[in-house]
Protein backbone atom coordinates (compact mmCIF):
# COMPACT_ATOMS: atom_id res chain seq x y z
CA UNK A 1 0.00 0.00 0.00
CA UNK A 2 2.97 2.40 0.92
CA UNK A 3 4.39 2.13 -2.33
CA UNK A 4 1.33 2.82 -4.47
CA UNK A 5 0.55 6.07 -2.24
CA UNK A 6 4.12 6.88 -3.06
CA UNK A 7 3.48 6.48 -6.95
CA UNK A 8 0.31 8.80 -6.89
CA UNK A 9 1.78 11.33 -4.51
CA UNK A 10 4.74 11.74 -7.08
CA UNK A 11 2.50 11.15 -9.80
CA UNK A 12 1.01 14.32 -8.64
CA UNK A 13 3.47 16.13 -8.09
CA UNK A 14 4.71 15.46 -11.67
CA UNK A 15 1.33 17.14 -13.05
CA UNK A 16 1.62 19.98 -10.66
CA UNK A 17 5.41 20.12 -12.30
CA UNK A 18 3.64 19.51 -15.54
CA UNK A 19 0.84 22.65 -15.27
CA UNK A 20 3.40 25.26 -13.93
CA UNK A 21 5.75 24.58 -16.98
CA UNK A 22 3.21 25.06 -19.46
CA UNK A 23 1.51 28.13 -18.13
CA UNK A 24 5.35 29.55 -17.63
CA UNK A 25 5.46 28.31 -21.76
CA UNK A 26 2.50 30.54 -22.01
CA UNK A 27 3.96 33.60 -20.86
CA UNK A 28 2.64 33.46 -17.04
CA UNK A 29 4.75 33.88 -14.22
CA UNK A 30 4.21 30.89 -12.37
CA UNK A 31 5.08 27.99 -9.81
CA UNK A 32 4.47 25.01 -7.70
CA UNK A 33 3.94 25.87 -4.39
CA UNK A 34 6.25 24.61 -2.31
CA UNK A 35 4.17 23.54 0.81
CA UNK A 36 1.65 22.03 -1.40
CA UNK A 37 0.91 18.34 -0.92
CA UNK A 38 2.70 18.62 2.68
CA UNK A 39 1.01 18.02 5.86
CA UNK A 40 0.81 21.28 6.76
CA UNK A 41 -3.42 21.42 8.25
CA UNK A 42 -3.13 24.97 9.81
CA UNK A 43 -1.80 26.84 6.39
CA UNK A 44 -3.30 25.80 2.89
CA UNK A 45 -1.90 27.36 0.18
CA UNK A 46 -2.76 25.96 -4.33
CA UNK A 47 -1.10 23.79 -5.98
CA UNK A 48 0.21 25.87 -8.74
CA UNK A 49 0.29 29.78 -8.60
CA UNK A 50 0.21 31.29 -12.22
CA UNK A 51 0.02 35.52 -12.77
CA UNK A 52 0.07 37.24 -16.23
CA UNK A 53 -0.64 41.05 -16.29
CA UNK A 54 -1.77 41.53 -12.73
CA UNK A 55 -4.22 38.87 -12.89
CA UNK A 56 -3.68 36.15 -10.37
CA UNK A 57 -4.65 32.15 -10.82
CA UNK A 58 -4.46 29.45 -8.31
CA UNK A 59 -5.47 26.02 -9.01
CA UNK A 60 -5.71 22.83 -7.26
CA UNK A 61 -4.43 19.82 -9.09
CA UNK A 62 -5.70 16.84 -9.76
CA UNK A 63 -5.43 13.80 -11.77
CA UNK A 64 -7.54 11.33 -13.00
CA UNK A 65 -8.19 8.35 -15.55
CA UNK A 66 -11.90 8.50 -14.40
CA UNK A 67 -14.82 10.88 -13.62
CA UNK A 68 -15.94 11.44 -11.13
CA UNK A 69 -13.54 12.58 -9.00
CA UNK A 70 -13.91 14.29 -5.63
CA UNK A 71 -12.07 16.82 -3.74
CA UNK A 72 -12.58 17.47 0.19
CA UNK A 73 -14.95 20.73 1.07
CA UNK A 74 -11.71 21.57 3.32
CA UNK A 75 -9.64 21.89 0.71
CA UNK A 76 -12.14 24.02 -1.65
CA UNK A 77 -12.85 26.69 0.72
CA UNK A 78 -9.48 27.08 1.83
CA UNK A 79 -8.37 27.25 -1.98
CA UNK A 80 -11.28 29.77 -2.01
CA UNK A 81 -10.46 31.97 0.99
CA UNK A 82 -6.92 31.82 -0.40
CA UNK A 83 -8.13 33.06 -3.86
CA UNK A 84 -9.80 35.78 -2.30
CA UNK A 85 -6.94 37.40 -0.18
CA UNK A 86 -5.30 37.52 -3.43
CA UNK A 87 -8.05 38.61 -5.21
CA UNK A 88 -7.31 35.39 -7.43
CA UNK A 89 -9.23 33.12 -10.03
CA UNK A 90 -9.42 29.56 -8.43
CA UNK A 91 -9.82 26.35 -10.27
CA UNK A 92 -9.47 22.55 -9.61
CA UNK A 93 -6.82 21.79 -12.63
CA UNK A 94 -7.98 18.61 -13.86
CA UNK A 95 -5.42 16.57 -15.82
CA UNK A 96 -7.80 14.19 -17.78
CA UNK A 97 -7.65 11.89 -20.94
CA UNK A 98 -4.12 13.64 -21.32
CA UNK A 99 -5.10 17.45 -21.60
CA UNK A 100 -5.99 19.75 -18.92
CA UNK A 101 -9.65 21.45 -18.12
CA UNK A 102 -10.03 23.91 -15.67
CA UNK A 103 -12.78 24.21 -13.55
CA UNK A 104 -13.91 27.17 -11.51
CA UNK A 105 -14.78 26.50 -7.85
CA UNK A 106 -18.08 28.08 -8.40
CA UNK A 107 -18.93 25.49 -11.39
CA UNK A 108 -18.66 22.54 -8.80
CA UNK A 109 -21.00 20.68 -7.21
CA UNK A 110 -21.23 19.99 -2.81
CA UNK A 111 -22.11 16.38 -1.86
CA UNK A 112 -22.31 15.93 1.70
CA UNK A 113 -18.37 16.53 2.54
CA UNK A 114 -16.77 16.99 -0.58
CA UNK A 115 -16.81 18.58 -3.87
CA UNK A 116 -17.92 16.60 -7.16
CA UNK A 117 -16.21 17.19 -10.42
CA UNK A 118 -17.92 14.57 -13.24
CA UNK A 119 -17.84 15.03 -17.04
CA UNK A 120 -20.16 17.71 -17.53
CA UNK A 121 -17.92 20.14 -15.58
CA UNK A 122 -15.23 19.34 -17.26
CA UNK A 123 -16.96 19.04 -20.86
CA UNK A 124 -17.62 22.99 -20.01
CA UNK A 125 -14.10 23.87 -18.17
CA UNK A 126 -11.72 26.42 -19.75
CA UNK A 127 -8.58 24.79 -21.65
CA UNK A 128 -5.49 25.92 -21.27
CA UNK A 129 -5.57 27.86 -24.23
CA UNK A 130 -8.55 29.66 -23.03
CA UNK A 131 -6.84 30.77 -19.90
CA UNK A 132 -6.20 34.57 -20.57
CA UNK A 133 -5.45 37.45 -18.04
Amino acid sequence: MRSEESRSRRRGLDRERDLARKLWEMGFASMRAPASGAKAKHFVQPDVIAVKDGAVFVFEVKSRSELPLYVDSEQVEKLSEWAARARARAFIAVHYSRSWHFVPLGGIERVGRTYRVDEDDVARALRLEDLRA
